[in-house]
């Protein structure tokens, strides 16, 4: 791996010029990174064919199957501190070797050109030290060897890169500053000297061209940045940082309008009102054209790949995924499991500030089991005999959430502790089904307390037990379908229609589509209160078979309640199929109380949905009750905006 040391922990904030970028979050609007047309003045807009480009002289070829080969020589330097200061860090990446660029496709407007870098020498330090170790080292040359691709303009300017979806963050920048290193963004027609609009890891900035004396020869110079690249896209340069680069390239092209040789230096400084250190980028590119030749077995290259690739902008900004392990550390912040449990025994009752700190603390403790898993182990222990709801509840929820093998056993021994008073055992059982990886220690604990006299507890094991199929690995888990059987022969088994029920309530908590052929089977039920209790559990299935039966239920079951236990259904899913049927409880059902609801649940979609509104003017004007009506109406008045009484 690499070791992460110095400054190659923040090479990934983009390498040489993209490194400062990510403080550039500040100032008013900003840009997505695609969105900006790298373009020289007069260029034609976005969409249309540009004029045909041509360089004083030299019209770009950009025939598919052609391939041009250079020998690359690329070094880039990043200095943090002031220089010469003793806790300055430096990081320096270089590659030489050969460098191929194919034309593998051709649009209107767009040009799709395939990158291949291979090497002969690699270096990647920090601070003068190898940044690399023996296994990482073949694995990032092998990635900077692999073919990418850049999509350009009819100009030459680089729009868009498109890379394998495993290319680690600082190949993606060192490989996008190659890429922008090369670009030669002709004028609309012959010019001594241009300006254009390139992108490159930095952001957004304006390139001088200025013609040598010698045919196609040419200077090109960075001017000023215009916006800077961040991660929520290009943003104008804002105050608190300044960015200020010194480039010059001298270069030739041949006939065919691609580049020959170039030669370039470039330097950036990045300075900040804020006390952080400065940032240099320095960087060298050499190349030399040493090969032209006709390729076209890679025509086509991009289109067949193009499902397989990552696309940005040349300017997106490319970060390491944080490190987790240093996120929980500075959460827990070196404290004890002893310490953070009697910070919440601390915390006074009743007070309003106490909720959002007992929150916290909680986030602390699961970060703590999941930085330390073995510490869960000391939860039993430590809740033996306590029933303060505002110790044991934060407790066992950061358990849960942890949701470790060691967090889940230790919510198994409290959940079975006969030792423990009845309310924390209740609520570890429901927060045991509520873990998002659960154990079959777990499970198995969940089916005990099923059976326990206690109906608290064996009705909470019993619906948490639903929570585990839900997330035993999604809908192709063996272990989540064994789980559903068996949950549906505990409820046919049931000796009881409010034991059945309570296994179908279960059943319901696992959302699980698997179960809608025994949900059929409920419905058929003689006894209203299973019909409600299947109705009920079509709330969560994602399924148009769910809407049909709510539907079927709402116009045909002759139980009031069991009609209601579908409109209850119906609020936790979309309204869209169910509006006919609803619309025809509000004409036809005999029953106030779900008429009543029905409307309910229409006004709370009224401002969203139409044909809610069509449905509440109906009963606003026809309903037989007028409470009815008086709601419907209410429901359709303009909303007002209340007013807040100030505080004495």
């Amino acid at each position: 791996m690499i070791h992460r040391k110095g400054p190659v922990a923040l090479a990934v904030l983009g390498l040489l010029l993209g490194v400062g970028a990510f403080w550039a979050t500040r100032g008013g609007g900003h840009e997505q990174a695609g969105e900006a047309v790298a373009a020289a003045p007069g260029t034609a807009a976005s969409g249309a064919p540009p004029p045909r480009p041509a360089a004083a002289g030299a019209v770009r070829a950009w025939e598919p199957g052609a391939q041009f080969g250079y020998q690359l020589s690329l070094e880039q330097r990043l200095t943090f501190g002031e220089p010469g200061a003793p806790e300055t860090s430096t990081l320096r990446l270089a590659v030489a070797g050969a460098l191929t660029q194919s034309i593998v496709g051709r649009r209107p407007d767009q040009v799709d050109v395939q990158f291949q870098v291979q090497s002969t020498g690699f270096a990647f330090e920090s601070d003068g030290q190898d940044a690399l170790d023996a296994n990482s080292r073949p694995l990032m040359v092998a990635t900077l060897q692999a073919p990418f691709y850049v999509t350009y303009n009819r100009q030459g300017a680089a729009l868009a890169i498109l890379f394998e979806r495993d290319v680690g963050p600082i190949a993606q920048n060192f490989l996008r500053s190659l890429v922008a290193s090369l670009q030669f963004v002709a004028p609309d027609a012959a010019q001594a000297s241009w300006e254009a609009q390139e992108l490159d890891t930095t952001g957004q900035y304006v390139a001088r061209y200025q013609r040598a004396a010698e045919a196609l020869q040419y200077t090109k110079q960075k001017v000023r940045y215009l916006r800077l690249a961040t991660p929520e896209g290009l943003k104008p340069v804002s105050a608190p940082m300044r960015v200020v680069p010194t480039s010059e390239a001298t270069l030739s092209l041949g006939t065919d309008g691609w580049l020959l040789t170039l030669e370039g230096q470039e330097r950036m400084v990045a300075t900040f009102d804020e006390g952080m250190p400065p940032v240099q980028g320095e960087g060298r590119i050499s190349l030399r054209r040493t090969s032209t030749r006709n390729v076209p077995l890679l025509i086509g290259a991009l289109d067949a790949r193009r499902a397989q690739l990552a696309r940005s902008s040349l300017a997106t900004q490319v970060f390491s995924p944080p490190d987790p392990q240093q996120g929980l550390k500075q959460l827990v912040a070196g404290a004890k499991l002893k310490d953070l449990v009697q910070e919440l025994r601390d915390l006074p009752r009743g007070d309003k500030a106490s909720g959002p700190k007992s929150a916290h603390l909680m986030n602390r403790m699961r970060a703590l089991f999941q930085l330390e898993p073995e510490s869960a182990k000391q939860v039993p222990a430590l809740l033996r005999g306590e029933k303060d709801r505002d110790t044991y509840s934060p407790m066992l929820g950061a358990l849960s959430a942890a949701s470790t093998p060691q967090a889940v056993q230790a919510l198994a021994t409290v959940a079975t502790d006969a030792q423990s008073p009845a309310a924390t055992r209740v609520n570890a059982a429901a927060v045991l089904g509520m873990a998002e990886s659960p154990t079959p220690e777990g499970t198995e604990a969940l089916r005990e307390l099923s059976r326990s006299d206690n109906v608290d507890l064996s009705s909470t094991a019993t619906l948490a037990l639903g929570n585990v199929a839900r997330h035993s690995g999604g809908p192709d888990s063996p272990e989540a379908e064994a789980l559903l059987r068996e949950l549906q022969d505990r409820a046919r088994a049931a000796p009881t229609p409010e034991a059945r029920a309570l296994w179908i309530r279960s059943l319901a908590n696992s959302a699980d589509a698997r179960i809608l052929p025994f949900l059929q089977e409920c419905l058929r039920d003689p006894l209203p209160l299973i019909r409600q209790s299947a109705l009920e559990a079509l709330r969560l299935i994602p399924s148009p078979l769910a809407d049909q039966l709510l539907a079927e239920s709402l116009a045909k079951d002759t139980s009031p309640e069991v009609r209601r236990a579908a409109i209850f259904a119906a609020s936790f899913r979309p309204l869209g199929p169910l509006l006919a049927a609803l619309g025809q409880v509000l004409r036809t059902d005999a029953v106030d109380a779900v008429r009543m609801d029905a409307v309910k649940l229409l006004g709370a979609n009224a401002f969203q949905m139409p044909l809610a509104r069509e449905l509440l003017t109906w009963s606003g004007q026809n309903d037989a009750n007028g409470e009815i009506r008086h709601t419907a109406l209410a429901y359709l008045a303009p909303p007002t905006r209340s007013v807040e009484t100030p505080n004495p």
